[in-house]
């Protein structure tokens, strides 16, 4: 990190709209409150203290507070790395705890803005302990359903990197900033100096965005904004568990993550500048976010969808719903055999209640097609169409759908696949709409991934759910295996399956058997003229019958893959804006 470290009350001031902070009081703590050295009574522990609130005017390593970011209101917890290296010990638990709750009495995101070694070594277990507190008010915190979406700032190590920091719901890095679990003084000395920075972060698909200082108020603005604002959705989440005790006094709605980690510090009778390198972290991180993230695969298997195949036939012939272009820009298509739109949510298990959502929030409308709006005469022809080199791929869709757009990025496991799949939140037409969408090509294991995290993150928040499907197939090569394809997909189809908000899927061109299939709403799924959708690519089909190549066209026509076609079998709701009478 070459420019100056900025202290908590900077950061404040950058992101904070002018005049909007108001601190929160900082709790009193009885116990051990005047033993001399601290809790393990540290020889030179209150010196230590004492000269680190000279030097920085705090009286702890992190000031909480509430504030208005481009308009709207959060809870900050902005760390001072000057005090101590920024340490967390039982007072700064403490403060971090109050704020928690405070954000969730007043259903306010929070927005950790971290610069840390990790736990306070002079305060030892009683230091390493305040990440298993932490850890369970984030929790709580997303079981309420705001959002959390933290600011890295130079270093985040140890402990607050492992809760504070990879435990949000979003990450942004400031550039240059020092990121890993492990830090400076405890690393093997061979190890890569750039695997622990922002931007090897993002690539390894643990931060979203590395955001410039100067652009941090606007880009924080737009992620609370969409998250939090007005488009997105008002009340409190408290309610999605059954327990209404969870959002305002952290109750029994969940049970106490546990965490393990090691970081101690080092920067006790150091300048602020001196303290940069002496955190020392160490051992096994905490895994306390990966329980929130894996509660919804529960779901998965409850039967929930299997409420549209039997209404299925029951609604065939009453589809004045369906029939309507959603888009006004043409006629869907037949109707026959669809299944009942309302009939994707099911009923969800009693341990998942469903969300009571506002009249607003009802599944999006598919997107306008962009490219051609003739139906294809011949499966073959619907091949080369979804095929072709000018069909409007996803960036066009999504460009043309949403006035604003933020990006999630990485899934969290050690990779990203930006190429792939396009992951993130946007406004269409003053509300908040997540996406997910493939972009033609074959997607890979972390593009499944980030979209399963999307669609959580977004159902956590009562936020509906736009998907585009276009792919040829998940990836198939041997580091996809290695990589675990098949169970990422499967974890992609359990987030869909386990969803309580509204999703709208629409197959903008290839449609390739279970690695498009995964990302599509049963019972809520649409397609543009120039789409298809196959069980296998008709090359592969032909190939696994013994068929020649001259048999291709034929297989692929036999399958019966036109948007029409899935029309007709009820595998989609309709065509959008095909042009009258092209049905062939």
């Amino acid at each position: 990190m070459t420019e100056r470290r900025l202290s908590a009350r900077e950061v404040v001031a950058l992101v904070a709209d002018e005049g909007s902070f108001t601190e929160l009081p900082a709790p009193e703590r009885e116990s051990g409150s005047g033993q001399p050295d601290g809790p393990l009574s540290w020889q030179g522990y209150d010196t230590s203290h004492a000269r680190a609130r000279e030097r920085t005017g705090e009286a702890e390593s992190v000031v909480c507070g509430t504030a208005t970011v481009a308009g709207t209101r959060a809870v900050l917890l902005a760390f001072e790395f000057g005090f101590l290296g920024g340490s967390l010990g039982e007072r700064t638990g403490d403060r971090l705890e109050s704020a928690y709750a405070h954000a969730r009495a007043h259903h306010l995101p929070v927005v950790p803005l971290v610069a840390t070694g990790g736990s306070r070594m002079q305060e030892g277990m009683l230091a390493l302990t305040q990440l298993q507190r932490v850890a369970r008010q984030s929790i709580l915190t997303r079981e309420a359903g705001l959002p959390q979406i933290a600011v890295l700032r130079d270093p985040t190590t140890g402990g607050g990197w492992a809760t504070l920091g990879a435990g949000a719901d979003v990450t942004l890095a400031l550039p240059g900033a020092q990121i890993g679990f492990a830090g400076s003084r405890v690393r093997p000395p061979d190890a890569d100096p750039t695997a622990y920075t922002a931007k090897a972060q993002v690539a390894a698909g643990a931060v979203d965005a590395v955001v410039r200082a100067e652009e941090l108020r606007g880009v924080l603005g737009r992620w609370l904004g969409l998250l939090a604002g007005a488009g997105a959705r008002g009340a409190p989440r408290s309610a999605v568990r059954g327990d209404s005790q969870v959002a305002a006094q952290g109750g029994p709605g969940t049970a106490a993550p546990q965490a393990a980690g090691a970081a101690t510090e080092d920067a006790a009778d150091t300048t602020a500048q001196d303290t940069a390198d002496t955190t020392a972290q160490g051992t096994v991180g905490s895994g306390a976010q990966d329980a929130a993230d894996t509660a919804a695969q529960d779901t998965a298997d409850t039967g929930a969808q299997d409420a549209a195949d039997t209404t299925a036939q029951d609604t065939a012939d009453t589809g004045a719903q369906d029939a309507a272009d959603p888009t006004g820009a043409g006629t869907p298509g037949p109707t026959a055999r669809r299944p009942a739109p309302e009939a994707r949510a099911g009923a969800a298990p009693a341990k998942r209640p469903p969300l009571d959502l506002a009249p607003h929030e009802t599944a999006p409308p598919p997107p306008a097609p962009l490219g051609a709006t003739g139906l294809p005469v011949t499966g073959w022809d619907a091949v080369q169409g979804a095929r072709a080199a000018r069909r409007p791929r996803a960036e066009a869709y999504l460009a043309a759908y949403f006035e604003q757009r933020v990006t999630v990025s990485g899934d969290r496991c050690g990779g990203a696949d930006p190429e792939g799949m396009l992951c993130g939140f946007g406004a269409h037409e003053g509300r908040t709409v997540a996406y997910a969408a493939q972009t033609g090509t074959a997607t890979r294991p972390a593009g499944y991934r980030t979209a399963a995290r999307l669609i959580r993150l977004a159902d956590r928040l009562g936020i509906p759910v736009l998907t585009l499907v276009d792919t040829p197939g998940a990836a198939n090569d041997a580091e996809a295996e290695r990589q675990g394809v098949g169970a990422a997909i499967a974890d992609l189809f359990g987030a869909v399956a386990g969803a309580r908000v509204p999703i709208t899927t629409l197959v903008i061109g290839e449609g390739g058997s279970g690695g498009a299939l995964a990302l599509a709403a049963p019972g809520n799924t649409w397609a543009t003229p120039d789409s298809y959708f196959s069980v296998i690519a008709p090359e592969l089909a032909a190939a696994i019958l013994k068929r020649g190549p001259r048999e291709v066209e034929a297989t692929a026509h036999q399958l019966r893959i036109r948007p029409q076609d899935l029309v007709e079998l009820g595998v989609i709701r309709g065509v959008v804006g095909a042009s009258s009478g092209s049905v062939s």
